[in-house]
């Protein structure tokens, strides 16, 4: 979940500062709610490639017979419609926004969609999933590196994780302390790391992101 076309439909009054001001999840839920229907737009002309990025390491370890795919954070569901045409079929998507989901539900790449906030527990069986995707979430004012242990919960043991992390809120917002105390604890094992990329290069060259897989011990 993270413009202006000026010959294609209104323009969008969200920023990025607009995108990581929620201070929680109702807020973000707010945010993304009336965000929704322009959000596709704003973020392809802001230069948004963190999906295909994912979804081409994702492929790297993650073969479709492999499991269900929990897509965490699914927004409108751009990353699933990337995986469904690599030959993904069993996918399930969760988000804070219902807007954001009722979009997601009209590409028809989900098995399952369903309102939920990552930092918490989920409501998922142990195990449930083959394997877990993530795009756009860890960001400043999204989910927290507490994420992640549920996360772990939900993916089998051999399982695989591809999440991105802005590079910023790795290092000053506890990610980076967080995802090298599940390695020390045994709980994944990273296995790949993109380089650091700019995301939005349009609107924030700047700004940067990493793609992490892990493989759930």
């Amino acid at each position: 979940m993270n413009g202006t076309d000026r010959d294609e439909g209104p323009q969008s009054s969200y920023s990025l500062q607009t995108a990581f001001a929620a201070r929680d999840g109702r807020q973000a839920a707010e945010l993304y709610d009336s965000w929704a229907e322009d959000y596709e737009r704003s973020v392809a002309s802001w230069g948004y490639t963190t999906p295909a990025v994912a979804s081409g390491l994702f492929g790297r370890y993650v073969k479709p017979e492999d499991g269900a795919v929990l897509d965490a954070g699914a927004g409108t569901g751009i990353t699933g419609e990337i995986l469904t045409l690599l030959g993904y079929r069993d996918i399930v998507g969760i988000d804070v926004s219902p807007k954001m989901l009722e979009l997601a539900r009209r590409k028809g790449a989900y098995r399952d969609l369903r309102q939920m906030e990552l930092g918490g527990r989920l409501d998922f069986s142990d195990d449930a999933f083959g394997a877990v995707v993530s795009t756009g979430v860890f960001a400043a004012g999204h989910a927290p590196p507490e994420s992640f242990d549920d996360l772990i919960r939900v993916t089998r043991p051999g399982g695989y994780m591809i999440l991105s992390v802005r590079t910023d809120v790795y290092l000053e917002g506890g990610f980076k302390e967080k995802q090298e105390a599940l390695e020390r604890e045994e709980r994944w094992q990273l296995v790949d790391v993109s380089d650091p990329f700019a995301h939005l290069r349009f609107e924030d060259p700047d700004l940067k992101i990493q793609v992490f897989a892990y493989r759930v011990l």
